[in-house]
């Protein structure tokens, strides 16, 4: 409410009204009530209204008379609206309001950006319910004016992308007041605050996230095992012949196939798998032997006692033994041992014994030894299952699930 009183002073004379008007009127914000006395002025009586204040001071001359308006309102301890609500909507149609209060000078406001909300309706509508997004206070000697915002919680953008994982959309929204979160699994939440009122910013990964998401075919290089045969072998030069012990190899060696390659998201990364092609558990050792004995004659002793005569020959012998192992891993035993042998006549010498002539004759003889160890057959070994595979973390949601995707090279 507002009120409005002129004041003729007794004296027109401006520069007396300009040294004076310190005394004769009260001061900004004073009731309506307050003292005026001076020169004739005194307070109006009978005509006081409850929490006037005086807003406002205007002069003027009239017809050889300084005359005085004294604009008082109402303004009490808390504050009050001068006006309805303006009400506007943003571009994304989220209702703003604003509303402009007034109260004396120096009335505490105590609203909380963020956290005080009104209920805002046109007519019969339904309530909206809006925060308090930000305030203005104007400050004079007489009142205190305060223009405040609110603003209607809600959406205010939406954005939409392909999902870092196939099969996936990654929608983003941002609003203000109160968090609002897409459907779907939460990888990202922000919150930010300007003069205490709230923006929240939310993306959600939408789609089926687990499962296989690509099935291709490649060519992959694969380990075949070797086999190890402890065999014996014929040998002969000239007249003579025999037999040796030998391991006969077919080393490990590579072939190419082509191979499934499945592409897929789980929340565990796999721990377990039938592996294929995998020689880890093949291996097999030969321990080779050889063994030699050569024999010859030694001198010969004659005794004789009357009538008869006895002869006595001796020997000399060399006696060799060697071993050694190889190793083949990756490979297994088809055979486990095998032998051979070799005896030779080494020298024939002849001598008189007794008046007759006899031949000394010296042999040689070697043995040889194959003696396998180890894997016998390809047990462990298989060509089908997995080749190998890879895993890896790709994304990790804000509930601490984490999504690996896992790569397997499998037949």
């Amino acid at each position: 409410y507002q009120l409005t009183v002129n004041c003729t002073t007794m004296n027109s004379r401006e520069d007396w009204y300009s040294a004076n008007k310190a005394r004769i009127f009260p001061d900004f914000g004073s009731l309506e009530s307050a003292e005026m006395s001076i020169d004739g002025l005194t307070p109006r009586t009978g005509e006081a209204y409850t929490d006037m204040r005086l807003v406002a001071v205007q002069s003027s001359t009239q017809q050889g008379q300084y005359i005085v308006t004294l604009v008082y309102q109402t303004l009490g301890d808390s504050f009050v609206q001068v006006k309805d609500d303006t009400v506007t909507y943003t571009e994304n149609g989220l209702r703003r309001v604003t509303r402009e209060s007034i109260a004396k000078a120096g009335t505490d406001f105590q609203k909380t950006v963020g956290t005080t909300f009104i209920n805002s309706q046109i007519d019969t509508e339904t309530a909206v319910k809006c925060f308090l997004s930000s305030y203005e206070v104007d400050d004079t000697d007489s009142y205190r004016e305060v223009t405040e915002i609110y603003v209607e919680p809600g959406e205010i953008q939406t954005s939409t992308r392909p999902g870092r994982i196939d099969g996936t959309t990654e929608v983003t929204i941002v609003s203000t007041g109160t968090a609002v979160v897409p459907t779907g699994t939460l990888i990202f939440s922000s919150q930010t605050e300007k003069q205490g009122y709230s923006t929240f910013t939310n993306t959600c990964i939408q789609g089926t996230i687990t499962g296989t998401k690509q099935t291709y075919k490649d060519v992959v290089q694969v380990e075949v095992p070797g086999e190890v045969n402890c065999s014996t072998t014929s040998v002969s030069i000239g007249d003579e012949s025999g037999s040796i012990a030998i391991p006969k190899v077919t080393p490990r060696r590579r072939k190419t196939i082509a191979a499934t390659v499945t592409v897929e998201v789980t929340t565990t990364p796999p721990d377990t798998a039938s592996v294929a092609f995998d020689l880890g558990a093949i291996s097999c050792s030969v321990t080779s032997t050889n063994i030699s004995l050569t024999r010859g004659v030694g001198s010969t002793v004659s005794a004789s006692s009357g009538s008869s005569t006895s002869t006595l020959t001796g020997f000399t012998q060399n006696f060799g033994a060697s071993a050694r192992i190889q190793t083949y891993p990756g490979c297994f035993l088809t055979r486990s041992s095998s032998s051979g042998s070799i005896k030779y006549l080494t020298a024939s010498t002849p001598r008189v014994n007794a008046n007759t002539i006899v031949t000394d004759e010296n042999f040689s003889t070697r043995k040889t030894e194959c003696i396998g160890t180890g894997s016998s057959s390809k047990t462990g070994y298989t060509e089908t299952g997995i080749i190998k595979r890879n895993s890896r973390p790709i994304l990790t949601a804000l509930d601490e699930t984490t999504f690996f995707e896992v790569v397997t090279w499998s037949v």
